[in-house]
């Protein structure tokens, strides 16, 4: 096996593992222990933000899924018909399309609303008084939103890396 393999397969793994794992955590984890702290959360998502985390998890997530699409291309051999006519090859695209999903729905939808919710959390606290009610309510109503397509992102994953665990024995 060449280096180039060798170094997209550690990246695909590498990178896929850090991808679903914190996605997992945060849906799993970390959004519910934020709303159970109300307003306090704002210092937590404020830290997150300082420490890139809404750059970096994207950055993860490109690097798993240019990696995987250079690894598909690779074992299909220039016969793409051939590795989709079989049931790993089956596996290997659902996976990937589930995990492609997954990023256009987190960068496109949910990443948008809870950058929102992050500036509107660190506002709240110097909002003016008549203002702070229908800035608790919007960002009520963004954490919802980012909560709930999280738990979208965090099953398409899920099914992603089942998809990709078991294809080679299918």
């Amino acid at each position: 096996m060449n280096t180039v393999v060798l170094v997209m397969r550690f990246a695909h793994v590498f990178f896929g593992a850090l991808w679903v794992g914190m996605m997992a955590f945060q849906v799993l984890f970390l959004m519910p222990a934020l709303g159970e702290a109300g307003p306090d959360s704002a210092k937590v998502m404020g830290a997150l933000a300082r420490k890139k985390i809404p750059v970096i998890l994207p950055i993860f997530a490109l690097i798993t899924l240019i990696s995987g699409m250079w690894l598909f291309n690779r074992l299909a051999g220039g016969n793409m018909g051939a590795l989709m006519a079989t049931p790993m090859g089956k596996a290997f695209a659902w996976g990937g399309a589930a995990a492609l999903i997954a990023f256009l729905v987190g960068v496109i939808v949910m990443r948008p609303a809870m950058m929102k919710s992050m500036r509107l959390a660190e506002s709240l606290p110097t909002a003016p008084p008549d203002e702070r009610a229908s800035r608790s309510a919007e960002l009520q109503r963004l954490r919802a939103r980012g909560a709930t397509l999280g738990k979208v992102v965090n099953v398409l994953l899920l099914f992603a890396l089942a998809a990709m665990a078991i294809a080679r024995y299918l």
